[in-house]
């Protein structure tokens, strides 16, 4: 047996059209004598019959809602007005009772249940029992006038059938998909989860990171580094395992001018660096691919704000009313009213204004958000930390703060009679009148109009106290006059924090000069470890001898490790997040040209994730320590074929510099960019995906992504998108639809003949439709196996040579022959062109159905074709016939013949004598 006292959405239903009924009750004024309101009492279990040793759930509710129909005391989600003492007893077939009492009904509705689980087969007997309730017995409002009242007992009882036969279990989700799929997933395939994700942006808080919060200017901070704010690796987004193009578009015109008109003959038009990039934090939600077009020369993200297909690129929506994007917000709604996912919000900066994800109107704007460090909660909500001296410097008195994003909404309301539940929005709504003056020519003429335009916004204030999950004391921060900077939160978990200034000569990126001592302190927000808010340590650092730089790097909460980097010598310092102290290190330095980082101030760049800290930088090389102990794992880049990223003469490091851009599944891409790229842009450079466990390369794709204060990279669903500077377009890139295609000949053959079975397997990937590829393949893009996918999107995107050694993908030919038998009969692989074919002998006569299935790699999703033919009887031969043995005829004749003569002549000649 095991109780829940989760309020379920069914008996919320139930209850809930019972309670209206007490609407007609008094509710204004006291009454004498007091009401003894009747109860009735209901008890139901389901499922009913059930299996031996399956559990059942016993439903237990009232007719009545405590309290309701009389004001501020009704039955409500945030007060514990509730009955009590509800009273179960369960009497098995033998005839044994067990009786349980439950002290606090939690659900608003009065319905309780309980999971029964029976282990014997018969009929049991089971007594819901309302022993009554006095109002003011328990917790109620004061001022309610059913203080005098009392709710009368009462029971109900039913039972329940236990049989030898389980009943059926609940369904399994569908499996993973074996072909081509598309959003929205179906409800029910509910275990697609694990290959289904969001990109939500920079703005957004991830799980295990080294900070979180919006890089929106060009600012410096001596505590934490520029990677801080550039999400990496929010925990669950899936990217691709290919280099497969599925789409490019161009943003503005790009690659080689032409002609002889520039100082560089053969230059290529600006790629964003390294101020005015062009592409910047896109957004998947849903499938769909958020961005902000560039404008000109200087209008990084000014243009309209576009909602495409993330498979196809096919345009939902395009406002030139949104402006530039920082995060997307998904949250899971899950109280007693209601259940399911919030329809996705788009947000400017620090939430600002609000847009609908799904046609761009704008929902209502926010002000007031307090300043802090973010963490994710539970259900994708925004949880920031904040902390505030009420005090001052001489006597601190130090508070921390939890605002939850989710308290900007009303909660729901339920009109009767009218719409239902309905989130509410808090907001107020401020109408302004502005003069907008329009010049326009009019009949030769220049006129200029004037007119008043009045305009509503809605706000949020997001300042006030009742934004606030709770504010306490933190006692152990009152000997610090300065605020600490949060530099990481983790909800239910702790805040790593650091007091004092890091150790840096003046001359470093925005930081004064300082060599003084700094403390970090770890503050718990784990109430089940003690009270929230209650300092768990605090460790006094001293700065490094060699007057070293220092910054934060990141920590995982997953391994309890946070990282410090070194700038001078490039390298690593690890603490631990359970004592503060630390615990390995300094790393071996890195290559010298690591120097500089991603690829802004001069400081190692770290990344964290799966319990390991990666880096990279110009040296063109990843490093993979131990999160433990600091053991350095594997590198990438450094190596031969397949773990290189050496440039030769290409570029004036002698390697191509590599940066991690996204992380996911198990998987890091790595793009090449610097902090300002020459052009012509040099040739060779690459982005890159590499298994994050072993550094295996897995695939590359010649691209060059230009970045400096913002990403421009995200992954989602099994793609990846990025920009290529090398054009000025956005590429995607992931596992792609395929089509098959079979013919047979002869159709009509003889039994014993030889069939010849042909085909294509091409792409069918939206890119493959775009003008210049259907001009260039007019019977379609071939498929190519993995192995060749680099040179080969090469040659259809980027006007690369065809490659000569392209290898195609193997097709499985097999048949259903007359007898319904299914067998292979041929393997084949396609050619350069798409093309294969194979011959095979029939075994019997009659129809066949002829399958070509092309079972599908990581760059292409399966596809099949099927055709048919007939195969008759071989036509019985007639038999020559046996000659008869014979005379020789002509030489019988010739001998008769002459005889026959002779005699004429001589009975002629006696004929003549006679006379």
């Amino acid at each position: 047996m095991e109780i829940n006292k989760k309020s379920t959405t069914i008996a919320f239903v139930l209850v809930f059209a019972i309670a209206f009924s007490l609407v007609a009750l008094p509710n204004s004024n006291a009454h004498t004598p007091p009401y003894k309101i009747p109860t009735t009492a209901y008890i139901h279990v389901l499922p009913n019959p059930i299996g031996l040793g399956q559990t059942a759930t016993v439903y237990m509710w009232l007719d009545q809602l405590f309290g309701v129909g009389y004001g501020p005391g009704s039955a409500a989600i945030d007060n514990d007005y509730r009955f009590h003492n509800y009273q179960l007893t369960i009497t098995d077939p033998d005839g044994h009772k067990e009786t349980k009492t439950f002290d606090v009904v939690t659900d608003p509705t009065s319905n309780y249940f309980y999971l029964f689980t029976p282990d014997q087969e018969g009929t049991y007997t089971l007594d819901f029992s309302f022993p009554g309730q006095a109002y003011a017995e328990y917790s109620h409002d004061p001022n309610s006038p059913m203080v005098n009242d009392t709710y009368l007992a009462s029971s109900a009882s039913t039972t329940l059938t236990v049989q030898q036969e389980q009943i059926p279990g609940p369904l399994g989700s569908p499996p993973l998909p074996s072909e081509y799929w598309t959003r929205p997933i179906y409800g029910e395939n509910t275990a697609w989860w694990s290959i289904s994700s969001n990109w939500l942006g920079s703005g957004a808080p991830v799980l295990s990171a080294t900070g979180s919060g919006d890089i929106s200017a060009f600012t410096f901070s001596p505590n934490l580094p520029w990677g801080s704010a550039m999400q990496r690796y929010p925990g669950d987004a899936v990217g691709p395992r290919t280099g497969h193009v599925m789409w490019t578009k161009p943003l503005q015109d790009g690659g080689v001018v032409g002609g002889d008109s520039v100082a560089i003959q053969g230059n290529t038009y600006f790629e964003g660096s390294a101020y005015n990039q062009r592409y910047t934090n896109p957004i998947i939600i849903a499938g769909k691919l958020y961005y902000t077009e560039p404008r000109s020369f200087t209008g990084t993200n000014s243009g309209p704000t576009v909602c495409v297909d993330l498979r196809t690129g096919e345009v939902i929506w395009s406002r030139t009313d949104v402006p530039a994007l920082s995060f997307g917000y998904v949250y899971d709604v899950e109280d007693p009213n209601q259940h399911g996912v919030y329809p996705p919000i788009l947000f400017t900066n620090n939430f600002g204004r609000a847009f609908d994800s799904f046609t761009g109107d704008p929902l209502f704007n926010v002000t007031g958000v307090p300043s802090g460090r973010d963490a994710r909660g539970p259900n994708g909500e925004h949880l920031r930390y904040v902390l505030t001296n009420l005090g001052n410097s001489t006597n601190p008195n130090w508070y921390l703060a939890r605002w939850n994003s989710t308290k900007m909404w009303g909660g729901a309301g339920f009109v009767p009679g009218g719409a239902g539940f309905s989130p509410s929005i808090d907001t107020t709504t401020t109408t302004t009148s502005r003069n907008v003056t329009t010049t326009s020519w009019v009949n030769g003429s220049l006129v200029t109009t004037t007119k008043t335009v009045t305009t509503s916004t809605t706000a949020v204030d997001a300042s006030t106290s009742n934004r606030y999950d709770w504010n306490i004391t933190v006692p152990g921060l009152n000997n610090a006059a300065t605020t600490p900077a949060i530099l990481a939160a983790f909800y239910n978990n702790m805040l790593l924090c650091m007091r004092g200034t890091y150790p840096g000569v003046p001359s470093s990126f925005g930081g004064p000069g300082s060599w003084a001592p700094y403390t970090y302190v770890g503050i718990n927000l784990d109430a089940t470890e003690g009270q929230v808010g209650s300092v768990l340590w605090s460790n006094e650092v001293s700065a490094p001898s060699g007057n070293l730089t220092v910054y934060y790097a990141g920590a995982d909460p997953t391994v309890d490790v946070f990282v410090e980097t070194y700038k001078e010598t490039i390298n690593f310092v690890g603490y631990s997040l359970t004592t503060g102290q630390r615990i390995w290190g300094p790393t071996h330095s890195k290559a010298s040209f690591d120097y500089y980082g991603q690829p802004g101030p001069a400081q190692p760049y770290g990344q964290v994730a799966y319990g390991k800290l990666y880096s990279s930088g110009y040296a063109g090389i990843v490093y993979c320590y131990d999160l433990t102990d600091g053991s350095l794992l594997w590198t990438y880049g450094n190596g031969g074929e397949g773990n290189s990223t050496s440039s030769g003469l290409n570029t004036p490091y002698g390697a191509y510099p590599t940066f991690i851009n996204a992380v996911g599944d198990g998987i890091l891409y790595l793009v090449t960019t610097e902090h300002t790229i020459l052009t012509p842009i040099y040739k060779g450079a690459l982005a890159r995906a590499i298994n994050a466990t072993d550094g295996t390369e897995i695939w590359t794709l010649n691209a060059y992504t230009g970045e400096f204060v913002a990403m421009s990279y995200a992954i989602a669903d099994g793609y990846a998108t990025f920009y290529n500077g090398l054009t000025n377009e956005i590429y995607v890139v992931g596992r792609g639809p395929s089509a098959t295609t079979i013919t047979a000949s002869p159709k009509i053959s003889v039994h014993s003949d030889t069939v010849l079975v042909e085909g294509k397997v091409v792409d069918t990937a939206s890119g493959t439709m775009q003008d210049e590829q259907t001009a260039r393949f007019p019977d379609g893009v071939p498929v190519v196996s993995d192995e060749s996918m680099m040179e080969w999107m090469g040659y259809v995107y980027q006007q690369k040579p065809r490659p000569t050694d392209v290898t195609g993908v193997e097709v499985v030919i097999s048949v259903l022959d007359p007898n319904n038998n299914c067998y292979e009969v041929a393997r084949a692989t396609s050619d350069e062109n798409g093309m294969y074919s194979a011959t095979f002998i029939p075994e019997v006569p009659g129809e066949y159905k002829l399958y070509a299935s092309f079972e599908g790699t990581e760059g292409y999703w399966p596809s099949q074709a099927e055709t048919a033919i007939n195969v008759e009887e071989a036509p019985v031969a007639t038999p020559e016939p046996t000659p008869v043995p014979q005379e020789p005829v002509g030489t019988y004749f010739t001998v008769s013949t002459i005889l026959i003569i002779i005699a004429i002549a001589i009975v002629a000649i006696l004929l003549l004598r006679k006379r």
